[in-house]
C-alpha cells in the first residue's frame, strides 16, 4: 500500500473517530504529506455525508492550501527570476487559491496585443506611454476606484481585470507589465506618499531642463489615467516631502509593490474578519518584512 492510495484513505476515514488524540495525530500527518493529497481531500469532501465531516475536511484543505502558498511565496522570493506577475498572482491565490495563471495571462496579453499594435519603432518613450495610457483608459475603460475602504475587488488581479476597477497599486503594477512586455522600462516611486511611474534618461532630461541632477525625464501618474506630470507639479511634491522630513523620492521594488497589496488585503480581512485568511496575510508579510 502507498500513502497516496488505500492507506491514504484510511487515514482520511480516521478524521471521524471520536477521539480527539487520534483526530490530533492523523490531522498532523496528513498536513505532514503536504500538497499532494489535496485531490484525495477534495474528492473526499465532495462525498463527506455529515456537516462534523465537512468541516474537518475543508479546515484541513484550507491549511494545506495555505502552505502552498507560504511555500510558493518562498520560492518567489528566492528565485533570481521572479517576477511581478507571480508575485501578484500570489497574493491574488490568497483570495482564491484556485486562479489560474494561463488565464490571466491570457487576459493581460490581450491588452498588451492592442498596444503593440499601435506602436511603431519611430515613436518615443512619451508618445508610447500615450498609447497605453489610450488603451488601459480609454479603450478598456480601467479605473481607479473610488471607494477609501481596501476591497478584494481592487487588488487580486483575476477580479482588477474583470471589474476594470482597481486601486494604485494594482493599477500602477498592470501598467508596468504592460510596459515592461513593450520594453519600456519605467520606474515605480514614492514621492510626499504618491505612487508614481518614471522613465529615466539621464542625457535626454539633462538637454530638457538643463540640470544633470534628475535623471527622470517625465514621470505617469497613474492614479490620473496615466497623465504625465509636469516638472512644476514634480516640484510641488518634492518640496513637499523634503517640508515635512520625508525621504524625497523612494524607487519602489517589485517585493515593495506585492508587500503594499497584501497590506491592503490585510487590512480588507480585518474589516471583512476573515480570520483564516487574515492569519494567511500575516504569515506572507512575515515573509517579506526582512525585504
Amino acid at each position: 500500500m502507498t500513502t497516496t492510495g488505500a492507506t491514504l484513505d484510511a487515514l482520511i476515514s480516521l478524521l471521524d473517530d471520536q477521539d480527539e488524540l487520534v483526530f490530533r495525530s492523523v490531522k498532523e500527518k496528513l498536513l505532514s504529506l503536504g500538497s499532494a493529497v489535496l485531490p484525495r481531500l477534495e474528492d473526499s469532501l465532495l462525498m463527506a455525508a455529515t456537516p462534523e465531516q465537512v468541516k474537518k475536511l475543508e479546515e484541513l484543505i484550507s491549511l494545506l492550501k495555505n502552505e502552498m502558498i507560504i511555500d510558493q511565496m518562498k520560492r518567489w522570493l528566492s528565485s533570481e527570476n521572479r517576477t511581478l506577475l507571480d508575485g501578484w498572482l500570489l497574493v491574488s491565490s490568497v483570495h482564491h487559491p484556485s486562479i489560474s495563471k494561463e488565464k490571466i495571462e491570457v487576459s493581460i496579453q490581450k491588452i498588451y496585443r492592442e498596444v503593440w499594435l499601435e506602436i511603431s519603432e519611430s515613436m518615443t518613450s512619451l508618445e508610447k506611454v500615450a498609447v497605453i495610457n489610450h488603451i488601459l483608459f480609454k479603450v478598456n475603460n480601467f479605473e481607479i476606484s473610488s471607494n477609501e475602504i481596501p476591497m478584494v475587488d481592487n487588488i487580486v488581479v483575476d477580479r482588477l481585470l474583470f471589474s476594470k476597477s482597481g486601486n494604485v497599486y494594482s493599477l500602477s503594477i498592470l501598467y508596468l507589465l504592460i510596459a515592461r512586455n513593450l520594453h519600456l522600462d519605467l520606474t515605480p516611486i514614492m514621492l510626499a506618499n504618491k505612487l508614481l511611474l518614471v522613465y529615466e534618461d539621464d542625457l535626454a532630461a539633462s538637454l530638457a531642463f538643463g540640470s544633470p541632477t534628475d535623471k527622470f525625464l517625465f514621470y505617469i501618474n497613474v492614479a490620473h489615467r496615466g497623465s504625465v506630470i509636469s516638472p512644476k507639479e514634480v516640484q510641488f511634491l518634492y518640496d513637499k516631502s523634503h517640508k515635512y522630513g520625508k525621504i524625497a523620492t523612494r524607487v519602489e521594488s517589485d517585493i515593495s509593490l506585492i508587500k503594499k497589496l497584501l497590506n491592503l488585503l490585510y487590512l480588507n480581512y480585518i474589516n471583512e474578519g476573515d480570520q483564516d485568511k487574515l492569519l494567511l496575510t500575516e504569515d506572507l508579510l512575515a515573509l517579506l518584512e526582512g525585504y
